[in-house]
């Protein structure tokens, strides 16, 4: 690949042809069910049913263990955090005491 080449335009592009094509795709499935139940409510609910199962699906399957991940990567943070809170609490009361101890000494 070229450095010279524009990168980001392409994949735009791209980008925006795919989600087009899926509701171009959506909408023709719709229509022709329209026309094969001779009602547009029915075939917008059992689209609109597909594509709420289909999303749950992906979240189950592929989404659902980043996520898991990710929480367990934020426990981890706050468990040290909260290590590092504790160490500073008592340095900070180690350091004040000592500055007290100075202090009354002069």
């Amino acid at each position: 690949m070229r450095a010279d080449r524009p990168f980001f335009l392409p994949l735009a592009i791209t980008v925006v042809s795919a989600l087009l094509a899926a509701l171009l795709f959506v909408s023709a499935l719709v229509a022709w069910l329209a026309e094969v139940f001779g009602s547009l409510k029915i075939p917008c609910l059992l689209v609109g049913i597909f594509l709420a199962v289909m999303a749950v699906v992906v979240y189950k399957v592929s989404l659902k263990s980043y996520f898991s991940q990710i929480s367990q990567e934020l426990s981890v943070i706050y468990s040290v955090s909260r290590v590092i809170r504790g160490w500073l609490d008592w340095a900070s009361a180690f350091l004040g005491t000592a500055t007290k101890e100075r202090e009354e000494d002069n």
